[in-house]
Parts: structure tokens; C-alpha cells; sequence
């Protein structure tokens, strides 16, 4: 059985649930694909993907873009990562090689992106005590209809951080974001990515205290639109372990929210970040917007790591035999257990969803029908607990 990212999380990522959260495509390709029916954008899209990584001073940063067909032989293939890759060398040499997994990935490394661009593009944030790595399933998939998406490491927060024990608190993550649209418009200048980014169709996303970091980029001119998964509040207030709702409500209603498209995702069931607590964001936020919550999903739906937690049978196995408290291994569990959404479900919706919000607002598709409450229920008949649209 499949387990080792089960027991990764449990030994790592699972103590950081807690103690971090008190957060168009080119014309080429719109010519090509403009659609004013309805289509399932769950489903991959005509491009191949590429991937490749980079350096941004002292953090990696991953990146997925459609690849050119014709000339994937020019990268390597790619059909999976190491659950090891987010951890330092001196913690990667610890465990056992048994408890390593190999998560799916379909892409090339490296292949020349494709030639009919430019496209748009996405950044990422990740989560607290998370890992840019653990969203590519995601982030392959916007690259197959079409969009460049770039996700750096926090590494003030990230999950070596957490597992070393040397978290800093602090708005370094939103500078990340701008940093890695720097190096993408630098890199848009020559080289092999010249010419490919439209950087006038930007968006940002984040997952958890990563939806924070993305809500506040979101204020910056150039991003013209921000998705947030099961995203923490983008307030600019110091979060404490003593911070109360009272004060997030008064936060939210002494700050204006960004002007611009948006739409939440959350977990019905989340038990980190509260469905009662993204609610209050997104009636805090500013027409036109979507909220749509999936039914029975909790916290980790929105992570490649979810799946393999659920297929290895669970944290709370592990209980009396790793260094955590059950109530970590409980929230390391949330949303990944068999009595919650199927994460395969819960990704194709979340895909779907993403895909069709960036190309309605970059103005791709000529109609907003791939988002209408009635298909994509018709989609995902047993998935949607609500779904709320405001224009």
C-alpha cells in the first residue's frame, strides 16, 4: 500500500496546521479554443505539459507551461515526483527508504514551450508548512489548457521550516509572488521563454495561509484576478495565537477588499481553516465574484498529497508511534479519509473551476456557460455543497 506521503505528513507537515493558522490565453490560442458552449474543462486540454525549475536567489521555484508537441524530444520525461523533494538533505537522509513515494505526474522537463502564444499566466502560493511541489497535478493541468503558472518556496514557512523548527512570521511570502513575476517578466525578455507570457492576463492563487499571501498580491495592479483555496483572510493585521474572530471581523470591515474579479473554493468539512471563515471572505469581497464550496472535502483536497494520504489508510494509524499528538495527526487527516469527497473528484472540480474562472475573466471564452451553476452541477451531481455567484 501506498503510504509514505501518509506518514511524511504525519511527521511534518501535519504539525504546521495548526501552529500556522490563527491565510487571456494569447490570441493564438483563444482563436484556436474560444468557446462560448459549455465545455468540461476537467478533462486535460490540448497542450502537453511542460515543467522546469529554477533558482530565484536562495528558493526554488517550479513552473508548468504548454509545451510545443513537436518537439518534446527535446526534454525528459517525467511520469512522477519524490514525497522527499520537500525536505532538507539532512531530513531527506532520515527516512527510510520504504516511506518514499513517487506521486503521478504527466509532463516533460524542459521541452521548448509551445509557439502560439503569449499565454497567460498564474502564480501560486502554497500553504503554511507546505510545498510548491505538492500542487503540480494542478498546476499540469492549467498548463494543458494553456497557462504559464510559476509557484515559489516559501521558505520562511514552508515544510522544512516547520519540520526544523524555524518558521518566521511576516509578509516575506507576498514577496515571493512579486519576485517570481520579476524573474517571469525578466525571463519573458529573452531566452527560451521570450515572448510566451502575456503578462496582461495575471492571476494569483494560493492554498491556505498561500490564499492570504495571493489575496494581498491581489492588491497590486498587475494581477487582474486572485482565486483563493480554502484560503486564510488577505488582512493586513498581525495574526496571533490570541487573535479572535471579534478581530477579524472588525479587520475585514476596516479594510477595503481588492478591485477585481475573485472566486473562493473551500472544504464543506475543513477543520483548519472553517467553512463559517471563508464565508465571511468572500461576503467581504468585492463584485464580481464565485464561491463554491465542495461538499464533504476538508483542508488537504486542494494537494496532490491527499490522495495517497487517503490510499494509505490514514495519520491516525500511526498513533503512539510517531513524535506528533493525535489531534495534529487528526488534522493531518482533514479531508483526506474515506468518509470525505474522493479526492479524485474533488481535483477534476477544482480544475474545472479554475480553468473555466481564468478563461471567462481573461475574456478567452466569449461566455461565462462552463461556469453556470446548473452544468457544472450537472459535472459533479454529488460534489457541490453551494455554489454563489455575484456579478
Amino acid at each position: 500500500m501506498r503510504r509514505s506521503l501518509a506518514v511524511i505528513t504525519a511527521l511534518f507537515a501535519v504539525l504546521t496546521l495548526s501552529a500556522g493558522l490563527v491565510s487571456g490565453c494569447g490570441s493564438s490560442s483563444s482563436k484556436s479554443s474560444s468557446a462560448s458552449a459549455a465545455v468540461d474543462y476537467s478533462k486535460p486540454g490540448p497542450y502537453p505539459v511542460g515543467t522546469t525549475s529554477f533558482m530565484m536567489d536562495d528558493r526554488l521555484v517550479y513552473m508548468f507551461y504548454p509545451a510545443d508537441k513537436d518537439r518534446l524530444g527535446e526534454g525528459t520525461p517525467v511520469t512522477s515526483y519524490s514525497s522527499a523533494d520537500a525536505f532538507p538533505p539532512a531530513l531527506r537522509a532520515a527516512i527510510p527508504a520504504a516511506l518514499i513515494q513517487e506521486v503521478p505526474l504527466n509532463a516533460t522537463k524542459d521541452a521548448p514551450i509551445a509557439n502560439d502564444g503569449p499565454f497567460p499566466v498564474l502564480i501560486h502560493s502554497h500553504g503554511f508548512g507546505g510545498y510548491p511541489e505538492f500542487t503540480s497535478q494542478h498546476l499540469a493541468h492549467l498548463a494543458s489548457w494553456g497557462f504559464v503558472s510559476a509557484a515559489p518556496d516559501h521558505l520562511e514557512r514552508d515544510l522544512a521550516a516547520n519540520s526544523l523548527g524555524r518558521v518566521k512570521r511576516g509578509e516575506t511570502d507576498v514577496q515571493d509572488l512579486r519576485n517570481t513575476l520579476a524573474r517571469l517578466k525578466a525571463d519573458n525578455e529573452s531566452g527560451p521563454f521570450a515572448g510566451s507570457m502575456n503578462f496582461d492576463q495575471l492571476a494569483a492563487e494560493g492554498h491556505s495561509a498561500g490564499g492570504s499571501a495571493a489575496g494581498k498580491f491581489a492588491y497590486d495592479p498587475e494581477v487582474k484576478t486572485f482565486i483563493g483555496q480554502a484560503p486564510g483572510a488577505p488582512l493586513k493585521m498581525n495574526y496571533e495565537s490570541t487573535t479572535t474572530a471579534d478581530q477579524i471581523t472588525a479587520a475585514y470591515a476596516a479594510q477595503t477588499p481588492p478591485d477585481k474579479p475573485t472566486m473562493l473554493l473551500a472544504g464543506e468539512v475543513d477543520q483548519t481553516i472553517p467553512l463559517a471563515r471563508v464565508s465571511e471572505e468572500y461576503d467581504w469581497l468585492a463584485a464580481p465574484k464565485r464561491f463554491l464550496v465542495l461538499k464533504g472535502a476538508g483542508h488537504n483536497a486542494f494537494t496532490d498529497i491527499c490522495k495517497p494520504i487517503r490510499e494509505g489508510g490514514g495519520l491516525m494509524q500511526y498513533s503512539g508511534k510517531l513524535p506528533a499528538p493525535d489531534n495534529l495527526l487528526r488534522l493531518g487527516e482533514d479531508g483526506c479519509m474515506p468518509e470525505n469527497l474522493d479526492p479524485d473528484t474533488g481535483s477534476a472540480l477544482i480544475n474545472h473551476m479554475t480553468v473555466a474562472q481564468l478563461r471567462h475573466v481573461f475574456g478567452i471564452d466569449t461566455s461565462d456557460a462552463s461556469l453556470a451553476p446548473s452544468y457544472v452541477e450537472s459535472l459533479f451531481p454529488e460534489a457541490i455543497a453551494r455554489y454563489d455567484v455575484q456579478n
